[in-house]
């Protein structure tokens, strides 16, 4: 998996680009924000949105909903609550 990672000094907000290995050569770029009522949103490829509440509980929101990038999207968000995780352990 290779990561490009620019981060804010809010936890929730991070923008990803990812390639995922083994792949068909996809890349999707991911754009995470809070939701108003809860969960993270996230915006893939600016084609489609979610909303995600942690582990594989994602929901299609609007755009394309396309299965393979909706599995994705999983991966990329269980990556991301991990790397929060680790980043949250430094600032203690």
């Amino acid at each position: 998996m290779k990561i490009e990672l620019d981060e804010n000094d809010t936890w929730q907000n991070s923008y990803y680009v990812f390639e995922l290995t083994p792949s068909d050569g996809t890349k999707y770029t991911v754009q995470v924000t809070p939701a108003l009522y809860g969960g993270l949103n996230v915006i893939v490829n600016e084609r489609s949105l979610f909303r995600w509440h942690g582990g594989t509980d994602l929901k299609f929101l609007c755009g394309c909903d396309n299965e393979y990038t909706k599995i994705a999207t999983i991966k990329i968000m269980q990556h991301h609550d991990r790397r929060m995780i680790e980043i949250e352990g430094m600032k203690e």
